[in-house]
């Protein structure tokens, strides 16, 4: 049983409103432009370019006008629509927000460079559109995400609270009143680790041979691939705790007083979730670093948390016997 506040029954849509107010103003920035500019198009636009910068592919002028706004407004809708679905789980959910934000804001200022390019031309094949657009709309889109996942906050549903004590079910550690209990592992990802080197050495020929500008997309991959190929999982008195162990942030909490029950299991990091890293799926979200052992945290808003890390079954039974004790006191003190 979990505590439903009022907050709780807000609609689920002003989550994405991010979303769809980047990729609002994207379309119509985008759509102001071309219309601003349209005397001084080419009846065919210069829409795809080699690494150098060189045109060798075209888009009609009434296509690309149609296309643009179609492509901004659909996947802001999609990101709007996983996004809703997420409620429940804040870190999915600002997630979705942010990358949906960011992209809409991306694809807006990159088809406005490309727009301007185009403009004063008649020979669409002359038109040269050098990696640096691609890497200042980049940073737009980075900026705005940024922006995006501040401004979709906490999800109500997602601070639900528990009430009563796990079930009798569960695995239990025994636990003295006053004594303390803290559990805590370190977990590899290999396949992180391996996407991580992979990205790192093939960032330098990559920038040789196709563009410097591949090289930011490629190092970022593997920085971040590395970065979070090892975290430390820690049970105690504050709850389930998940934390990159090369950098203090960000990290997952998840409270004691939202955790309704923790079991143990096994996964399978793609059959079961897809892949590698924070992964979400239906009403189950986790950190997935590789195939095994995995701890379950069932949590009041209805999801569950799974992390993979050896000798799971100790910290779930560790964070049922601090829930059970927490619980028990609460319930002393209301008697009281």
């Amino acid at each position: 049983m979990a505590r439903t506040t009022r907050s709780d029954r807000l609609p689920g849509w002003r989550r994405p409103a991010p979303v769809l107010a980047a990729a609002v103003l994207a379309a119509g920035g985008f759509l102001a432009v071309f219309a601003a500019v349209h005397d001084r198009l080419p009846t065919e636009l210069a829409t795809h370019f080699t690494a150098d910068g060189t045109a060798d592919d075209v888009t009609g002028r009434g296509a690309f006008a149609v296309f643009v706004p179609l492509l901004v407004l659909g996947q802001a809708a999609l990101f709007a629509v996983l996004g809703h679905r997420a409620r429940g789980s804040t870190t999915t959910a600002r997630l979705l927000t942010a990358t949906g934000t960011g992209t809409a804001a991306f694809l807006g200022h990159l088809m406005v460079a490309l727009t301007l390019a185009n403009a004063g031309g008649d020979d669409p094949h002359a038109v040269h559109f050098p990696g640096w657009h691609a890497a200042l709309a980049l940073a737009t889109g980075v900026l705005a995400g940024g922006l995006g996942y501040a401004l979709a906050g906490t999800d109500p549903a997602a601070s639900r609270t528990a009430e009563g004590p796990p079930p009798t079910s569960a695995d239990r550690l025994p636990l003295a009143p006053r004594e303390h209990l803290v559990w805590s592992r370190t977990v590899d990802s290999p396949g992180l680790w391996g996407i991580g080197a992979v990205s790192a050495l093939a960032a330098v020929p990559l920038s040789a041979l196709v563009s410097p500008w591949a090289l930011l997309p490629t190092l970022a991959t593997g920085v971040l691939a590395a970065a979070t190929a090892r975290v430390r999982v820690t049970a105690d008195a504050r709850g389930l705790t998940v934390t990159p162990a090369l950098l203090p942030r960000p990290g997952l909490h998840v409270p004691l007083a939202q955790i309704t029950a923790a079991d143990a299991g096994r996964v399978s990091a793609l059959k079961d979730f897809g892949g590698w890293g924070y992964r979400a799926r239906g009403d189950r979200s986790g950190i997935v670093l590789r195939s095994g052992p995995a701890l379950s945290v069932r949590r009041a808003s209805g999801r569950t948390l799974v992390v993979t890390v050896d000798d799971a079954s100790t910290a779930a039974a560790a964070l049922n016997a601090l829930a059970d004790r927490a619980r028990s006191r609460t319930d002393e003190d209301d008697e009281n």
